[in-house]
């Protein structure tokens, strides 16, 4: 290794302390006035170094957000509501302004961090209000623990939960969600462990792309019967994944009882758990709501044509339901670039260790998670072939504008899926996205709509590295008490995990936590 890649590694492992007082103390805080610390014995050398430009380049633009997040904080101090502007674009906005994904970007960045307050419409003011399933407290009105499907609110931030292993990391088991409970004690709930929020474009492009596979057969079995007048069988197949039968009827009626893992409709659902959503957009509505206590505008025009029910949402006029006298709180603009923001963020990497004997083990092991059934579910990449996704909102005063395209495979941060050389993308997710009965052991305790309770979709396992605790509740503090955990329709595959040897649980174990991220420069 050159001796400055030594010394500018030191720089990154020993000063963040320093980096960050420079970020916003110093007038010249370029990488030469640090002073460098006494070197380091040992280097490791796995660590993925890049060359020095881009070392000094990832130096200065932590070094630059530091400041400006410093400023704007002093700022908003002095003139309320600075930083709210900075994380928002109104729909108007961007239909006028049009900007591009990387100021979409740059917004939804901000909305993620930011920590909202009452006068954003944070929480409600429903304490005491007969027939609604808020808590007692004044406003913001917060809790800890969800009463039915009326949500918390129980954090100010998406980043509150999402910070574990880097920026829109896990969350720690400290930080879990205690979903659907009496809105008092933890143990009715349904505990939930925040997941990395990484990859998530590609992941909605795959859904997208599998539904309409799935779509395009149904449609082409019922012309089948109805051509050949008589009743059709129809595998259904996308991107090599099973998810059972259709039975046609010559009439071209449509029964889906051996249909396996998906909904009757066969939108392949990617988001949340039990798999219960089918986009970003809506994944984020749904948590403003439930997390924050604040509602989209298309969903105060839910409440207004009666589609909501008021328990859940509160009582007050329709735009306006949780009467906080915060009658816009989540605009379609916001939505808009918190997907466009979520839809670009890196995907996660594999990283073989560079030590031979872990390097060894790691190949062993990638071997092994193939051969005892590991990959049938969490099969380790998928192909898409459209990486562009369309975004438009679903509020009625916008449906009908120009989508925003954002391209997940070449806009915003790296590194990116890339080209499988057949017209198409590898997204190395290790997952099927199809949803599974997982056993007993893992029952949630509560359904989630219609989904039991032991039911789970498959977890994309990429970027696994840096997510413990594991599993739905944060359960599992180690790889391998999640996998003696599976059940059900895993049950096969965890005997015969369990039928292996040490040395061969150990190499499978080395090649699970090589399910990394790439790492980044941040300033503490």
């Amino acid at each position: 290794m050159p001796p400055q890649f030594h010394s500018l590694l030191r720089r990154i492992i020993m000063v963040a302390p320093v980096l960050a007082t420079l970020a916003f103390g110093c007038g010249d805080s370029s990488p030469a006035t640090i002073t460098r610390p006494t070197p380091l014995p040992f280097v490791p050398t796995n660590l993925d170094i890049p060359d020095e430009a881009e070392l000094l380049e990832q130096i200065d633009d932590a070094l630059e957000t530091k400041r400006g997040s410093k400023f704007d904080r002093d700022f908003d101090a002095i003139d309320p509501g600075e930083l709210i502007e900075h994380a928002t674009f109104s729909q108007f906005a961007i239909d006028e302004l049009k900007p591009s994904p990387e100021e979409l970007f740059l917004k939804g960045d901000e909305l993620f961090e930011y920590a909202f307050r009452l006068e954003n419409g944070l929480g409600n003011a429903l304490a005491g209000v007969p027939g609604i399933r808020a808590g007692n407290l004044p406003a913001p009105n917060m809790r800890r623990v969800h009463k039915s499907d009326f949500g918390g609110p129980d954090s100010y931030s998406c980043a509150t939960c999402h910070s574990k292993g880097g920026p829109d990391g896990a969350g720690m088991n400290t930080q879990n969600a205690f979903l659907r409970g009496n809105g008092k004690n933890a143990n009715t709930a349904d505990e939930r462990n925040a997941p990395h929020v990484l990859g998530l474009g590609p992941i909605e492009a795959l859904a997208r792309e599998m539904s309409g596979i799935l779509v395009q057969q149904r449609e082409q079995g019922i012309a089948r019967a109805k051509l050949e007048d008589k009743p059709q069988t129809i595998p259904l197949l996308a991107k090599g994944v099973r998810f059972g039968t259709l039975l046609v009827g010559s009439d071209g009626t449509v029964d889906t009882s051996n249909v396996a893992g998906i909904d009757p409709d066969l939108v392949v659902r990617p988001f949340g758990w039990k798999g219960h959503q089918a986009s970003i957009r809506a994944m984020s509505q749904e948590s403003f709501r439930i997390h924050l206590g604040m509602m989209s505008g298309y969903e105060q025009q839910q409440m207004r044509d009666g589609k909501l029910d008021t328990k859940n949402y509160g009582n007050g006029i329709w735009f306006d339901t949780d009467r906080d006298n915060q009658h816009i709180e989540i605009d379609s603009g916001m939505l808009t670039s918190m997907v466009a923001y979520l839809s670009q963020l890196e995907v996660p990497v594999v990283r073989r260790p560079s030590d031979p004997e872990l390097a060894k083990r790691f190949d062993r092991g990638k071997l092994l998670f193939s051969s005892i059934g590991c990959a049938d579910c969490h099969k380790p990449s998928l192909t898409l072939n459209d990486p562009v996704l369309r975004l438009v909102p679903k509020d009625e005063r916008f449906t009908q504008r120009a989508p925003i395209l954002i391209d997940v495979a070449h806009d915003g941060d790296e590194p990116k899926i890339q080209p499988n050389g057949d017209n198409g993308y590898q997204v190395n997710l290790f997952s099927d996205l199809k949803r599974y009965d997982m056993g007993e052991k893992l029952d949630s305790g509560y359904k989630q709509g219609h989904l039991p309770k032991s039911v789970f979709l498959t977890r994309p396992l990429w970027g696994l590295s840096d997510t413990a605790p594991f599993l739905h509740d944060g359960r599992a503090p180690t790889v391998h008490d999640a996998i003696v955990w599976h059940g059900g329709d895993a049950l096969v595959v965890r005997e015969s995990y369990q039928a292996l040897d040490k040395s061969e649980r150990d190499a499978l174990l080395v090649f699970l936590l090589s399910l990394d991220r790439k790492p980044k420069l941040v300033v503490p």
